[in-house]
């Protein structure tokens, strides 16, 4: 899995990027998204606001952009997934000079551009945005599969991946369901796409907020779009109003309003593997410059978090041996999930009073049986002090180590034990 950062609300400014590049890079991001709407909004399209000059310059667009594109590059932190600007704008009176296929012909030529751009540095991977302004309603398959075309044809490279991306329209003030919004649908648009070009040039994006906006299942538009889907944003907002927030924030009775049970339950069913990109410019933003540096060690720990949720039946896969570490109420939870599927051999516990008793039918001995495990083993954490346990199994000479959690198991064993020494 690809574990990615949002560049945008973390490098604000693009005229000097180094010292944001270099922070993300020293906290261990693995990677950034790269967004070309840091150099092209779509207001910056049309006349300025005393109707002199579109604010769009693209000598100055194309300045930013080399001085940001040569910073990654020195810290060698290229991207291999970016975002295409968002274009589309509502036409009102004071831009009565434009006309809707004027600005959508403009908009085509920038997102063509950036194409080329992203392959000239080696990106694979470019979310491309939906045309909607002056589309009438049932006739956005007709004018976007045209425009996805086009954008298809300004690709060099063949391993270059286009992704659609689920959207959500305001409308009147509610956000309703937009372009590629229903997994069906969007599932459709790919594949008649990779038809027409007789190749797997278009993938998909799945935009946690915009599912969440649309109040959409989103375990089941996973399973819809199954293996088309080759990145996923990581973001969280109140189901109402349009944000980008750091996930579990926008809580509400001591739990978050989105539904992050159905997104890593469906990404876990997926056996999903891709891009994995955090979003929280809202958050970013709402701190001040000299409290952001300190927020990128928590997205880094996040994008590990959700890697581990998603990934908990790949890493067991991956031995041909399990042994657990726990003998309490996660360890039950375990049997119960993938007992059958991934039986232990033993599970182990630090509490002695424990040893050579049975424990949903398995044997719960010393952590020190671990050592003599065949090879091939993985060692199970199945308790909630996974950085003690780690810390000491390490310090045991144990490499193969994994961890589980029964948060977003499928089911879950509500007859919770009752021990005076409960460690979990």
């Amino acid at each position: 899995m690809k574990k990615v950062c949002a560049i945008a609300g973390t490098i604000m400014d693009p005229s000097n990027p180094r010292q944001s590049i270099k922070q993300l890079r020293t906290v261990g991001i693995e990677e950034i998204m790269f967004d070309f709407s840091l150099f092209v909004s779509a207001e910056g399209l049309l006349i300025d606001r005393y109707g002199e000059e579109p604010k769009f310059k693209p000598a100055l667009a194309k300045k930013y952009y080399e001085k940001v594109i040569g910073q990654l590059t020195d810290f060698e932190f290229l991207p291999s997934i970016a975002r295409l600007p968002f274009l589309n704008v509502m036409l009102s009176a004071k831009n009565k000079c434009y006309e809707y296929t004027d600005l959508n012909e403009l908009i085509l030529r920038i997102n063509r551009d950036c194409i080329v751009a992203c392959e000239e540095i080696g990106c694979k991977n470019i979310i491309i945005q939906p045309l909607f302004a002056g589309i009438e309603r049932g006739k956005e398959w007709k004018v976007n599969r045209n425009f996805y075309l086009e954008l298809a044809s300004a690709c060099r490279k063949k391993d270059t991946r286009l992704l659609l991306i689920n959207q959500c329209q305001n409308h009147n003030g509610h956000f309703v369901r937009g372009v590629c919004s229903e997994g069906f649908e969007a599932a459709q648009w790919i594949d008649e796409l990779n038809k027409e070009v007789a190749m797997e040039r278009f993938g998909f994006c799945l935009d946690i907020g915009n599912c969440n906006l649309c109040g959409l299942n989103m375990q089941g538009m996973i399973k819809e779009l199954s293996g088309r889907i080759q990145a996923v944003i990581l973001t969280e907002n109140d189901g109402r109003n349009m944000a980008k927030l750091l996930p579990f924030t926008s809580a509400y009775g001591r739990q978050s309003v989105l539904d992050w049970l159905s997104v890593i339950r469906g990404l876990r069913e997926l056996s999903y593997d891709g891009y994995l990109i955090l979003e929280t410019v809202d958050t970013t933003v709402s701190f001040s410059p000299l409290l952001q540096p300190y927020l990128f060690p928590i997205y880094n720990a996040l994008l590990d978090y959700f890697e581990m949720q998603i990934s908990i039946e790949k890493d067991l896969k991956r031995y041909e041996h399990i042994a657990l570490f726990g003998a309490g109420n996660m360890c039950r939870n375990y049997m119960k999930c993938y007992g059958e599927k991934y039986p232990p051999l033993f599970t182990c516990d630090n509490n002695s009073k424990l040893w050579n008793t049975e424990f949903e039918g398995l044997k719960v001995k010393s952590p020190e049986e671990l050592r003599s495990l065949p090879e091939n083993s993985g060692v199970i954490i199945c308790n909630i002090f996974y950085r003690e346990i780690e810390e000491q199994l390490r310090g045991m000479g144990i490499k193969n180590i994994g961890y589980f959690n029964d948060e977003y198991m499928p089911s879950f064993y509500f007859d919770r034990l009752k021990r005076e020494e409960d460690d979990d």
